[in-house]
């Protein structure tokens, strides 16, 4: 027996108004409440459009047959067309645009039992949109949310990356991060640690004065970076007295551009200056260091939880695309076995620790791209400087490039704030005489 809605507790009374109702808890979890709803609703559309005859594959055809809008034949056609469920349910029109399908199509002859079928299974859907989600808005996000081919919480990075700009008052195109990684000259045991960082015409919209723009940090094994004093190398020399220290002038534009660096202990933190707002005031700048012996290549013995290398880009203004390109040594290939994951900073710090860190995953999923040989491929769309950025980085530590291979990951619109973060898992320390 159909559970009859139940008024909403506390409801405010409204004068000339019925006092507002909210559907019955559902009895299903959502993600397969949701399916079975929309394979049932395809089902009877199909059969509705199979009883008059008309092509779901010629959505215009049908539109001008029926007297119907395009639109509304074309998010069908969609839905029909769509083998996963919830791929389809942002198309599925409303009542509205059913109730017209269904007149349309009834007028021309369609079966009695068909249309009944499709305002069935209509119905059972907008009760499962209500019970779940209140609205179609609410249902979307619902939506979004769930880990999908790597389109997880796609509608809403773009939202997000869009109001964020107009709240804050800037945006940047890229973020970019190149990091190499190599073992150390008489010290294989340990690890050097090159960064080249980067943010890629970054436009303010309004005034904005000592915008945090990122900072160098590795987040390594417990004790680790914290026990000794860190010594960040310059990649290129300082062109002139003042400059920010790490800045890689011959990468930043325009020639001029003017950033503040912070240095706190062992940290340095570039900010951005006021200036021209909109694409007149747009400016790049890009920071490298170098870190001798900068973190263990192995896992502590005996440790209990797997250990991880990792490799983390903060994102910390609205972004178009932030992309990561990690150089790992050919003799650092046989443990280097990388994956992309990103973490929302909800208190505006990584934490550390893994525990605490999964709390705040986002199911954002990206793959990692191979590149081989780097100074062939590094080069790309969003970056086009980038193979030129990366010779000078590693000629500068004393590598040589075609000793390297690169894995890429990107991730279009990543929130704010987050951290993206390629890693892989420290293998154990060999064995004496091995």
């Amino acid at each position: 027996m159909a559970v009859p809605p139940v008024e909403a507790p506390h409801a405010p009374a409204r004068r000339g108004y019925p006092p507002p109702v909210v559907p019955p808890p559902p009895t299903q979890d959502f993600a397969p409440h949701c399916r079975a709803c929309v394979v049932a609703l395809q089902r009877s559309l199909r059969g509705l459009y199979q009883s008059v005859g008309a092509d779901v594959a010629r959505p215009q055809d049908v539109a001008r047959r029926f007297s119907l809008n395009k639109n509304l034949t074309w998010k069908i056609a969609k839905v029909l067309q769509t083998d996963d469920p919830m791929e389809a349910v942002p198309l599925i029109p409303g009542a509205e645009g059913i109730g017209i399908l269904l007149a349309a199509m009834g007028g021309e002859g369609a079966d009695g039992a068909a249309c009944q079928s499709v305002r069935g299974d209509f119905e059972a859907f907008d009760e499962m949109l209500r019970a779940h989600a209140g609205d179609r808005v609410t249902l979307d996000l619902l939506i979004d949310g769930m880990p999908r081919a790597g389109k997880a919480l796609e509608v809403s990075r773009k939202l997000a990356f869009r109001g964020n700009s107009g709240i804050w008052g800037l945006q940047a195109r890229v973020r970019s991060m190149l990091q190499v990684i190599a073992p150390t000259a008489g010290r294989p045991d340990r690890i050097d640690d090159v960064l080249a960082g980067g943010l890629h015409d970054i436009r303010r919209l309004r005034r904005v004065q000592g915008w945090p723009l990122f900072r160098f940090h590795h987040y390594g094994l417990p004790g680790d970076a914290s026990s000794r004093a860190r010594e960040f190398m310059p990649i290129e020399p300082p062109a002139s007295d003042g400059e920010p220290e790490l800045i890689m002038r011959s990468f930043c534009s325009p020639a001029g551009a003017e950033v503040r660096s912070v240095r706190t202990g062992s940290e340095v933190r570039h900010e951005l200056v006021d200036g021209p707002i909109g694409q007149r005031g747009a400016v790049s700048f890009v920071f490298g260091s170098i870190e001798r012996g900068a973190f263990d290549r192995y896992a502590q013995p005996g440790a209990v939880e797997p250990e991880y290398g990792e490799m983390v880009a903060f994102v910390t203004m609205p972004t178009e695309v932030a992309q990561m390109d990690v150089l790992v040594h050919r003799d650092m290939l046989a443990e280097f076995q990388p994956e992309v994951t990103v973490y929302g900073r909800p208190f505006g710090t990584f934490d550390a620790d893994p525990a605490i860190r999964e709390n705040y995953r986002l199911p954002i999923a990206e793959p990692i791209e191979r590149i081989d040989p780097v100074a062939d491929g590094l080069d790309c769309e969003v970056l086009p400087d980038l193979g030129r950025l990366a010779k000078a980085v590693v000629e500068r530590a004393g590598w040589r490039l075609h000793d390297f291979i690169a894995f890429r990951a990107s991730v279009p619109y990543p929130p704010m704030p987050s951290s993206v973060v390629m890693r892989y898992r420290l293998p154990t320390r060999p064995q004496a005489g091995a």
